[in-house]
């Protein structure tokens, strides 16, 4: 049987084809000891070289070393421009070239604009055509868990564990995304502490490289000076989408405490502050997050904008009122949100403006108020109005969601609760 099987390849590898051949169901007509040919080698079709964009260099420039000139490179670079401006293009971008091997002309060519996105041009008889490659993906569900050690912070135990294999920058964007989660029960500058503990169960598009295009947490677990804080992500289209504790309370309240991503504060509010432009001691009515300039600014509640313009000292300014008395200020803007302006409603979350240093500002950063009828109160620690709980349908949908999401959280004994095969992602699981 050995030497049919050696027979039959060998014929293969000359292009020779048995159609009813009697002796594939009779052996014995086969010879005793059919030959094995030697591999058959093919040169290959292409060749490929991969080129990096550098400082202070042009597009051009890179496709100048790899010997497209002329009328061929004007051709290509004018078929690019339907999906990407070759004049825009920053440090870092990768070009790959695939050029025949018989003539050495151009082939193909990848520029690869960024981790999502490659535009791939093929060369033709009479030009270039393009089309733009995505980035493909697979999802998986990712568990993790930690403990705040001494003289650590929650960032620190989050993107430094020696146990988690997940890219940096994707732990970063998780810290984000769970200060985000709890940002209206507790505020991360102040009142993490050593011995808290936090469990995630996370959901993530899993690029071939092994990065993630998008995270999001779809279960979780913090406790806080010995109080846990659980949550569960639910959404039913414009009648619920949050983050919601095990009984369908909603962690969110009317007003966020981040008009900005989680950063650190600089200044917090004060009755007697020195002011380091003026020189004097004042009142510092509201909050300073350091930013660096051109970070999007939301709005921490819904409202209606009855100011967006210069005021003085405050700079670029935008104000907002609320429900029940509130108003929110937002200071010290570079520049406003496109077609922010007076009289515009605006909801939660959305970008009203961009830190900047405007007004008696000495570097970036959002100086933020809160008042309540007129008077302004500490945004850190006022107590503000909670979220409806969930109801009716809603209510009913949310337990069944729940009860799947906890039950992966509470049996997280794997490193990857589920997942999709990826080539580049470890296959092995990891113990707790």
């Amino acid at each position: 049987m050995q030497a049919t099987v050696r027979y039959i390849a060998g014929a293969a590898a000359l292009g020779l084809a048995f159609v009813g051949y009697r002796a594939l169901s009779a052996p014995d007509d086969l010879p005793a000891e059919a030959p094995t040919l030697a591999p058959l080698y093919a040169p290959a079709v292409e060749s490929v070289e991969t080129h990096v964009l550098r400082s202070g260099e042009t597009l051009s420039d890179v496709l100048g070393r790899v010997a497209i000139t002329g009328g061929d490179l004007a051709d290509l670079l004018l078929s690019m421009r339907e999906f990407v401006n070759p004049r825009r293009l920053v440090d870092g971008v990768e070009v790959t070239v695939r050029r025949w091997t018989l003539n050495d002309s151009p082939r193909s060519l990848d520029l690869r604009v960024n981790a999502d996105t490659t535009v791939r041009l093929i060369h033709a008889g009479t030009g270039w055509d393009g089309n733009i490659v995505v980035t493909p993906v697979v999802l998986d569900t990712v568990y993790t868990q930690g403990e705040i050690t001494p003289g650590t912070t929650l960032y620190q135990a989050m993107v430094y564990s020696e146990d988690d294999d997940v890219p940096i920058p994707d732990r970063v964007q998780l810290v984000n995304l769970l200060a985000a989660v709890y940002e209206f029960k507790i505020d991360f500058t102040r009142e993490i502490q050593a011995g808290d503990r936090y469990r995630l169960v996370y959901e993530r598009e899993v690029r071939p490289d092994g990065t993630a295009r998008s995270q999001r947490i779809l279960a979780s677990e913090l406790v806080n000076q010995s109080q846990t804080y659980p949550a569960v992500w639910f959404s039913q289209g414009d009648d619920a989408q949050g983050y919601y504790d095990r009984e369908g309370h909603p962690l969110a309240v009317g007003f966020s405490r981040y008009p900005v991503p989680y950063h650190r504060i600089t200044s917090s509010f004060s009755n007697r502050r020195y002011h380091p432009v003026l020189g004097i001691y004042r009142a510092h009515l509201g909050t300073d997050f350091g930013a660096p300039a051109g970070t999007p600014v939301e709005a921490t509640a819904d409202g209606t904008i009855v100011f967006a313009g210069v005021n003085g000292g405050y700079g670029n300014m935008v104000r907002i009122r609320h429900a029940n008395g509130y108003e929110t200020r937002y200071a010290h803007l570079n520049r406003f949100g496109r077609g922010i302006h007076r009289g515009l409603k605006v909801r939660q979350k959305q970008v009203i403006g961009y830190v900047g240093s405007t007004g008696l500002a000495t570097g970036a950063h959002l100086h933020y108020e809160l008042r309540k009828n007129g008077q302004a109160i500490d945004a850190r620690r006022a107590k503000l109005p909670a979220a409806p709980p969930l109801k009716g349908d809603a209510k009913v949908a949310f337990d069944g969601e729940a009860a799947a999401r906890l039950a992966l959280l509470d049996g997280g004994t794997r490193r990857y609760v589920a997942r999709s095969a990826a080539p580049a992602v470890r296959a092995e699981d990891d113990a707790n």
